[in-house]
């Protein structure tokens, strides 16, 4: 059974991989049947394996420059092996400085130390109105670089 610290630690090793935005980091926290569900259901965004995620995570990380994650609070069920969190972000991009606000649930595997289920809940409105005007400017740019 995993200790609350073994919780923990998969947690922040999750953090600092997406601090670095390094994806093969990311993608070694996750266990091999893990899914990310990006909620509220509203946004229309389907649950993702890991082949999916690694791809979605790839077009975006390429739009961030200087991305941070800041934890604002961390709640740990050992019996149920779940860790949520409160977290900000800051980054900039070609249009501008990104900033959101997330509630993640991390479910965690027997062990503790990979990552079964991640829940997101992003800041909808926030995200609505900025990340299409990001996405419409990458493909303006490629559409004049090709």
């Amino acid at each position: 059974m995993a200790s609350r610290s073994d919780l923990l630690q998969t947690a922040q090793s999750l953090v600092s991989a997406y601090n670095s935005l390094d994806a093969e980091a990311i993608m070694g926290v996750r266990s091999a049947d893990c899914v990310n569900i990006i909620l509220p259901a509203s946004l229309g965004i389907q649950t993702m394996n890991n082949d999916e995620y690694a791809a979605f995570f790839s077009r975006n990380l390429r739009l961030l420059k200087d991305f941070h994650l800041t934890v604002h609070d961390t709640l740990i069920d050992e019996a149920a092996r779940k860790v949520s969190m409160h977290l900000t972000s800051s980054a900039t991009t070609a249009i501008g400085d990104y900033s959101n606000e997330y509630m993640v649930t991390l479910h965690l595997t027997e062990d503790g130390c990979k990552v079964d289920r991640f829940d997101e809940f992003a800041d909808s409105k926030y995200s609505a109105e900025f990340l299409p005007n990001l996405y419409e400017y990458k493909a303006q740019t490629d559409k004049a670089n090709s």
